[in-house]
């Protein structure tokens, strides 16, 4: 009988090309590791590339721009696993975008789910166990949780945009249609469901992110009542979870800030705006400061899908006991 090395283990020739895909799999997400450095992962899309869109990675100051799919496909939405071992993403490598797990090098991808659908913009629970996303149906978006095992899905409110806080308590969303796009929180143990801002708020609102802490949460948010005219003048505002101290962070005498991130640490945000030759880059903003840093000279189109910085990440992967309360408060402090 006949073996082969492989990996470190040394497989009978005869097992089924599945059981070894399987083995592969599972030994190949053991043996990947986090950044040891602060990493954004951001997404471009490149008119010299037919105008689809890769997955790129680069230090916090804009440095060292590496592309981690190099794929024909249309990858987005990028997001770091809480431990940084993991990037999740949307790509249409199989009929419609769906998702897909990758090594932070961008090795060993592989299909989130097995039953193909149109999912996107995926947001990770924070004991890494769950993931919520937007999948359409019918022409509408709807917020699913799923394990990350692709199991277990469940379709929990209509909207879009999600993004799951620190703490596992709540899902920050879009609902509505931009022209009249609010955005609301959803409680994850009563699944009921109330506005960030107050029901009178302009209802051109998207892009919610949580702070780190759980406190606070960034979005874009168009604050005029004429909306023709003024659609240049969307920036980015942060506000109180519980909906209270609004503030404006990044300037409307540019053009339209959308889609922020916040830095680990909690002290800045990430956000795209066109400059002056029409070219969306992605820029990075320090709280308090007012002054924005370019970080990206593409000639193109590019967005920041995620920030991981390993100071402020566990350095174990969660465990199934442990609640997702405790895994929150956890990453709330830095690990030395």
């Amino acid at each position: 009988m006949q073996y082969s090395g492989w990996g470190g283990f040394f497989i009978k020739s005869q097992v089924p090309r599945f059981l070894s895909f399987v083995l592969c799999l599972s030994i190949c997400q053991v043996q990947a590791k986090a950044p040891e450095s602060p990493k954004i992962v951001f997404w471009f899309q490149a008119p010299a590339a037919n105008w689809n869109r890769e997955i790129y990675l680069m230090n916090p100051d804009g440095s060292q721009h590496v592309n981690i799919t190099n794929h024909r496909a249309d990858d987005r939405y990028p997001t770091w696993s809480p431990t940084g071992e993991q990037i999740l993403f949307s790509s249409n490598r199989f009929r419609a975008h769906d998702l897909y797990l990758m090594d932070p090098d961008g090795t060993n991808v592989r299909r989130v789910f097995t039953k193909a659908a149109e999912r996107e913009h995926p947001t990770w629970a924070p004991d890494g166990k769950q993931i919520a996303y937007q999948r359409r149906d019918l022409d509408e978006w709807f917020i699913y949780t799923a394990t990350i095992d692709g199991k277990n899905e469940e379709q929990i409110t209509k909207g879009s945009q999600p993004d799951w806080s620190p703490d596992g308590t709540e899902i920050a969303f879009v609902q509505g249609r931009l022209g009249h796009s609010e955005i609301w929180l959803l409680n994850m143990k009563t699944r009921k469901q109330r506005r960030l801002l107050p029901e009178d708020a302009i209802p051109w609102m998207r892009w919610p992110v949580w702070s780190p802490m759980g406190d606070k949460i960034a979005f874009c948010w168009l604050n005029h009542l004429e909306f023709v005219g003024f659609f240049g003048r969307q920036t980015v505002y942060i506000v109180n979870r519980d909906g209270t101290g609004l503030e404006q962070i990044v300037d409307e005498e540019g053009p339209r800030a959308d889609a922020p991130v916040w830095s680990p640490r909690g002290d800045a945000l990430l956000y795209d705006q066109r400059d002056a030759n029409n070219h969306t880059q992605i820029f990075k903003i320090r709280l308090g400061t007012g002054e924005p840093e370019q970080l990206t000279h593409i000639e193109s189109w590019g967005r920041a899908g995620d920030w991981f910085d390993p100071a402020y990440a566990l350095p174990v992967s969660p465990q199934p006991q442990l609640l997702t309360t405790t895994w929150g408060e956890r990453k709330k402090k830095p690990h030395k």
